[in-house]
């Protein structure tokens, strides 16, 4: 089936599409449309007649996409990705910076000491008044499909595959320790060995892969995986796994006597925070402008 020409009807609707997705589905799109769930599930329906295929599933199983409405979800994505782009460039034409700038960092980075997220937006909105900035915080896998899907102009976080799609430019180092929580066999030992690191149980960073980490560490046994820093050191509190977490997360004061680390100075690494962005997507004057302030940092 041929697609239909694009109307402004249509723009809309796959705007409450991309609602839904993002909410989690109907019910929960409400707040965010300001209409009720009834109006958005024949919204939805006008736009599955208009591209002939089934979006989304929905009943008492839950909200999810299909396939097609995976790929529909991803286009969607990068057609208003590139409106905005257009609408920034044309902004701009008169001399003031608009538009919007995206931004989807990893978390637990606002605790970082020498790398203040908030100071450089600040420093960002000072020179661009007009340009609307939001910022989102998800994990490595899920920065990087928000910037190839077109959700974010640009990403902030630790990246340990190198995709052919992005440019990685550097934006801060973190430090990271082999950490043990109270109550784990190791915590109050003065001086564990390396044999005994190695005897225990460990945790891992799941989007890291075995490949990915320093060679001192490959004779670990992990037999437990987080997706998120916060997660992790969960883990590591439960007294059971040793994981390795960054020192301006374990520093904090809540953290105190509850987390210490292991080895410093045979395990302890420094890991590098990049900024990307997509290859493929015109560099738009905010995102532009942003990368130049944190190279700045450098």
């Amino acid at each position: 089936m041929a697609l239909p020409s694009l109307s402004t009807v249509d723009l809309k609707l796959l705007g409450v599409f991309l609602a839904v997705v993002k909410a989690g589905g109907f019910a929960p799109a409400q707040a965010a449309l300001n209409v009720a769930a009834s109006t958005i599930s024949i919204q939805i329906g006008t736009l599955e007649k208009r591209l002939g295929v089934v979006l989304c599933r929905r009943g008492r199983g839950g909200f999810a996409l299909t396939e097609d409405g995976r790929r529909v979800h991803e286009a969607a994505q990068a057609l208003f990705a590139q409106i905005e782009d257009f609408q920034a460039r044309i902004g701009g034409l008169g001399g003031g910076m608009t538009g919007r700038l995206n931004l989807a960092v990893m978390e637990n980075l606002i605790t970082h000491p020498s790398f203040s997220l908030s100071a450089l937006i600040a420093r960002f909105r000072d020179g661009a008044p007009g340009v609307r900035v939001s910022i989102d915080t998800a994990s490595p896998a899920r920065l990087e499909e928000m910037v190839l899907g077109g959700a974010a102009h640009l990403a902030i976080g630790y990246f340990p595959r190198r995709l052919a799609q992005f440019t990685y430019a550097p934006a801060c180092e973190v430090v990271m320790e082999l950490c043990a929580g109270a109550g784990h066999p190791l915590f109050d030992v003065a001086e564990p060995t390396p044999d005994m690191v190695r005897a225990v149980e460990h945790a891992h960073r799941g989007y890291v892969s075995t490949e990915q980490t320093p060679d001192a560490h490959r004779g670990f046994v992990f037999t437990a995986e987080a997706q998120s820093v916060e997660a992790l050191a969960i883990l590591v509190l439960s007294g059971c796994y040793l994981a390795f977490l960054p020192t301006h997360f374990t520093r904090r004061p809540g953290y105190a006597g509850r987390i210490r680390p292991i080895l410093p100075e045979r395990y302890a690494y420094r890991s590098s925070i990049e900024i990307v962005r997509n290859r493929a997507a015109p560099m738009t004057a905010p995102a532009a402008r942003f990368m130049e302030l944190v190279a700045a940092c450098q």
